[in-house]
């Protein structure tokens, strides 16, 4: 055997021995709770990490939930499923809200649900920016962690997945920071995001108002690369509308139990959309939901009605007075910036 052949054997075995070390360790550490879960225990709290979307996909796999939460980061923070407002009999429950998500992945997340085992009752947090056509996916969203195509056609991309939760650098951060946390936990296991985590930061919360009011214009209201904010097309086909009207009609045609709800938008939010002139885009959005739900009704009038709640608006909730110059860092009663309302304010009964 000549030097080069040895030195291939030797270098491919030296790779696989590294990998199979890396492997291992993910495998151990297990950063997405997928190869040896937690025990579902609603309001117990887990680490989850910052790659919630393949964390979530893979949780709901494993739980099957009758009942889901489908929204962006307010519904996930604000959003208890562990409320005693679901049915007695709709078990597990879990938040499958994502931060930042527009229609199009609330749409894919609520296909994976529905191909796995349909969910008999389904809440929808409506946010008025994930309806804007330029906003794109968020980086860590993947086709692959759906169980069924956007067509609803069953796929299986089993080795990908393993080499991105097994031996991907994402993977292997994932890991350290699992491994090194120190703290009560993320989320619950639930899905719903740990809000006391968050109070227990000490924070200037009259800035975080400022700044969230800032960066919802720059980051989320208008974002990069185009900066632009549009509701249709003309076209309608990528609408947020489109999406949200799929989901609707197959949750109806399963006879799911589904309710709808603005969310409950803090008034500093409201004056900047009217600074920018765009009150009245988020009028026609108001109007344009009462339609679509109410069209929806029609169209199915022998299954379980459709419920929209509108909790936007001024009123002594989404009015909740911002700390003083004074005492910049006291906390306000319902909300943690212009976009994220408290959990005590999504448990009102």
């Amino acid at each position: 055997m000549n030097d080069n052949i040895k030195f291939l054997i030797i270098f491919f075995l030296s790779v696989g021995q590294v990998l199979l070390l890396i492997g291992g360790f993910n495998w151990w550490i297990d950063p997405y709770d997928i190869y040896h879960p937690a025990e579902y225990k609603s309001n117990n709290l887990v680490w989850m990490s910052k790659q919630l979307r393949l964390a979530k996909a893979y949780r709901v796999r494993q739980l099957r939930p009758q009942g889901i939460i489908i929204g962006a980061s307010t519904s996930q923070l604000g959003i208890n499923p562990n409320h005693p407002g679901w049915g007695a009999n709709v078990y597990p429950r879990y938040n499958l809200a994502l931060p930042g998500a527009n229609l199009y992945e609330s749409f894919r997340y609520f296909q994976h649900s529905q191909a796995l085992s349909p969910p008999k009752q389904i809440l929808i947090g409506l946010d008025f920016i994930s309806f804007n056509i330029f906003t794109q996916l968020s980086d860590d969203f993947k086709e692959s962690y759906m169980v069924v195509s956007r067509e609803g056609k069953r796929q299986d991309y089993f080795l990908t997945d393993l080499v991105i939760t097994l031996f991907s650098l994402s993977a292997i951060k994932a890991s350290q920071k699992k491994m090194f946390y120190r703290g009560e936990g993320t989320h619950r296991s639930n899905g719903t995001e740990f809000s006391e985590e968050v109070d227990s930061q000490s924070r200037n919360n009259r800035s975080a108002m400022v700044w969230s009011a800032t960066m919802f214009v720059s980051r989320l209201l208008m974002p990069p690369p185009t900066h632009r904010f549009c509701l249709d097309d003309g076209v309608g086909a990528d609408s947020g509308f489109q999406y949200l009207s799929k989901i609707l009609k197959i949750a109806k045609e399963s006879e799911a139990d589904v309710r709808l709800f603005i969310q409950p938008t803090h008034v500093y939010l409201l004056e900047v959309l009217n600074i920018l002139g765009m009150m009245k885009y988020y009028e026609r959005w108001r109007y344009q939901l009462v339609d679509l739900v109410e069209g929806i009704n029609k169209q199915y009038p022998k299954n379980p009605e459709l419920s929209l709640w509108d909790f936007s608006g001024y009123n002594s909730v989404n009015m909740d007075e911002v700390p003083s110059l004074e005492e910049p860092n006291s906390s306000m009663d319902w909300y943690y910036d212009v976009g994220h309302f408290k959990e005590s304010l999504g448990d009102i009964r």
